[in-house]
């Protein structure tokens, strides 16, 4: 029944004379058309239609837009005004009228709960309180914030003049520096075509030495590695005799001579004791069995040296020096053993030394039937005229051999043709003039191109308010992870426990519809099985510039709230082309507030 609840009315009939101020929920900006008709009738805000007066607030919903029901909760679709006396005036749908629950932040004075039996004391004066502090605490941070605004878009102006000048002077700069780069390149072309011409005829010149002297080189060098390897054999042997005679005398006997043989062998050992490894690593080697390894060793040779004049030079050079050092370690050992032999006790009944003795007297007939056998080889060879060639060739190739090849030889001629070494010297320089005057013109190319982009192309918010700060970096520690933003550059997720870099995006542009508080960030680095990562950036106004916080509320997909003066505002009765700060603009008004419940 449409009247059936008279007490629960809200709007007392008092004929045509009755006012809008007393319908409960109105809101006064709607006052006039709530007035009656001549005939005591409402319209409906829609204008779909008229109902009696009366009719208003009746808790039955009459019209279509639920206009006829401010009070109510009969329209889903209404709107009920709370007054809110020393707060801010709010709206709320007339679901929520008389559902029992205390709507206090829309209705902090309970008039949404008039009838429901819910106890809703008034509390706009300790809200409204609460709310003003807030409200100037924010209008401080605003202030604050503003006036940073205006010293950064101050500041802005002098340096898009600054950044001018720079662009002006470095493209002076690069235009002188292109002609410095063109003469570099055409030295270095000039000097390397000289290189050529010279190395055209060294390489003539050194492939006719190699065809007069290569095959006489590889013959000398064969000699020595035949003469080496009985060289070597001749080292090992000493060695393990030493070796034995320290391991196995009798100490006991006190014998001067044996004592002094091993100290000189343990200090020798002690200082190089590869060599007593070496000969113990073949001391069980047979004859076949070292042939094998000797040929093999003569192969490896054959491949690395015989090929090149040079490097068959080298290894002459390098076989002469071990050479050398191993007579002298056998003249050594031998001295050792032969002291040992003169001066040991014979009354003493030491085995280990008798045999050292005895195996000293069969190294003697070994090493003379092996010298005789290599003299003559060398003989044969005719050693002596070969070594006379190496003598001519090698003063002949240091001439046309380059210098780093020819510095492997540790004689190396050191009379080669200053002329040469002088080109060689001069097509350097000219290269390494060249690369730096590259490095300079691509260097100095691409801060043009950067200034150019930034005072031409670049969009830097109104009036500029971000070029002071451009690629400034801001960062947050969230705990697991570091939050990097980089203003108009880049974003980046920093891992705490390793430091790994991911890559968040770089600056794409502002927000939709050219917002200018909004920064996006895209084609950072793929996730595994998803997106790039990407990051939106958007400003709350405030004085000093910080990261608050990053979400991720999509896979790979972050948001960040950062504070700053970007997203405040200059007072509305500054001009918007000011650029200079003014004095504080008065207090605005307090506007009214419509909260409205989420699900509406």
């Amino acid at each position: 029944m449409r009247f059936g609840w008279a007490s629960h009315l809200v709007l007392l009939y008092a004929g045509p004379s009755l006012g809008s101020s007393d319908i409960r929920g109105l809101d006064p900006a709607l006052a006039a058309r709530y007035v009656a008709t001549a005939d005591n009738h409402f319209t409906c805000l829609d204008g779909s239609q008229q109902i009696p007066f009366a009719r208003v607030n009746d808790d039955y919903c009459d019209c279509a837009d639920g206009s006829d029901e401010p009070g109510t909760a009969a329209c889903s679709n209404g709107t009920f005004y709370c007054v809110n006396l020393g707060h801010i005036p709010g709206r709320l749908s007339s679901r929520r009228v008389n559902d029992g629950v205390c709507d206090y932040d829309v209705c902090c004075d309970g008039s949404d709960e008039w009838d429901s039996g819910a106890a809703c004391p008034n509390k706009c004066a300790e809200l409204g309180a609460q709310h003003r502090r807030a409200e100037s605490e924010r209008r401080l941070v605003q202030g604050a914030g503003e006036e940073r605004l205006r010293e950064l878009i101050a500041g802005a102006q002098g340096l898009r003049q600054t950044k001018r000048e720079e662009l002006e002077l470095k493209r002076t700069q690069l235009a002188a520096l292109e002609h410095e780069f063109a003469a570099a390149e055409a030295l270095k072309a000039d000097l390397e075509e000289q290189q050529r011409a010279r190395e055209a005829a060294d390489t003539t010149t050194l492939q006719a030495l190699t065809d007069e002297y290569l095959a006489d080189i590889v013959r000398l060098r064969k000699q020595l590695a035949r003469e080496l390897h009985v060289l070597r054999a001749q080292r090992d042997a000493l060695i393990l005799l030493l070796r034995s005679v320290r391991a196995d005398h009798n100490p006991e006997f006190n014998d001067a001579a044996v004592a002094a043989a091993v100290s000189e062998y343990t200090k020798f050992i002690d200082a190089y004791p590869y060599i007593e490894a070496a000969a113990l690593a073949y001391a069980d080697e047979d004859s076949a069995a070292r042939a094998q390894r000797e040929l093999e060793m003569d192969r490896d040779n054959a491949e690395s040296d015989d090929g090149s004049l040079q490097a068959c030079i080298n290894a002459v050079e390098i076989a002469d020096n071990e050479r050398r050092t191993v007579h002298d370690d056998i003249a050594m050992f031998f001295g050792w053993l032969d002291a040992l032999r003169l001066g040991y006790n014979q009354n003493y009944h030491d085995l280990a030394v008798k045999a050292a003795v005895v195996g000293l007297a069969d190294f003697e007939k070994a090493r003379d039937r092996e010298q005789a056998d290599l003299d003559a080889q060398q003989a044969e060879a005719d050693v002596k005229a070969l070594r006379e060639r190496l003598d001519i060739v090698k003063p002949l190739l240091s001439a046309v051999v380059p210098a780093e090849h020819a510095d492997e030889s540790e004689h190396a001629d050191e009379s080669a043709p200053a002329e040469s070494d002088d080109l060689d010297k001069r097509v350097a320089d000219a290269r390494s003039a060249f690369w730096d005057a590259q490095t300079a013109k691509s260097q100095l190319s691409n801060e043009v191109s950067n200034l150019r982009e930034l005072l031409e192309e670049k969009d830097l918010g109104p009036h500029d308010m971000y070029l002071s700060l451009k690629n400034e970096c801001y960062s947050l520690d969230s705990g697991e992870y570091t939050y990097e933003v980089c203003l108009l550059d880049r974003a980046a997720q920093i891992e705490n426990r390793n430091g790994a870099r991911q890559n968040l995006g770089s600056f794409t542009g502002f927000g939709e519809n050219g917002v200018h508080t909004v920064l996006q960030y895209r084609h950072g680095a793929k996730c595994w099985n998803g997106p790039e990562r990407s990051m939106t950036v958007e400003f709350e106004c405030a004085e000093e510039i910080k990261l608050l916080s990053v979400k991720e509320p999509e896979k790979c997909e972050y948001h960040a709230v950062m504070s700053g003066p970007f997203a405040c505002a200059l007072p509305a009765s500054e001009p918007e082309s000011a650029l200079e700060p003014e004095s504080a603009a008065e207090p605005e008004s307090e506007p009214e507030h419509v909260h409205i419940h989420d699900e509406l």
